[in-house]
């Protein structure tokens, strides 16, 4: 019968140790200079210069947000009339179709969200 031994977590044998090669050991080392050097970046690294798809994919979202933009501001001003939006506590705050969000009326709801608006509340 064949004695069986424990294996540790790790998966290695209790009381085996595994010979460290040259390459082994200098991966390690490139490692803890790896964390020394990017300890303080959070492990971002910056790809510089960027690759062209990214500059294809800026243009296209640049161009689509104008377009969106342009559709929303037409139909601000044609559309745009006053409306009442009611909270629920039952009181109606002023506001305009296309134009008023909900955070604009958030901003007005307490003085404490109000100073915390970057938005003018009207």
């Amino acid at each position: 019968m064949s004695e069986e031994k424990a294996r540790s977590p790790s998966g290695k044998m209790e009381g085996e140790e595994k010979p460290v090669g040259a390459s082994q050991e200098k991966r390690k080392e490139e490692g803890k200079k790896k964390n020394k050097e990017g300890a303080g970046d959070g492990g971002r690294a910056e790809l510089n210069p960027w690759p062209e798809y990214i500059n294809t994919r800026l243009e296209m979202y640049n161009k689509l947000k104008a377009e969106h933009d342009a559709i929303l501001a037409e139909k601000a001003e044609k559309d745009s009339k006053p409306i009442k939006v009611t909270l629920p506590d039952g009181k109606q705050v002023d506001a305009e179709s296309w134009k008023t969000t909900p955070y604009q009326i958030a901003c007005g709801i307490r003085y404490g969200l109000h100073l915390s608006c970057p938005v003018v509340c009207k």
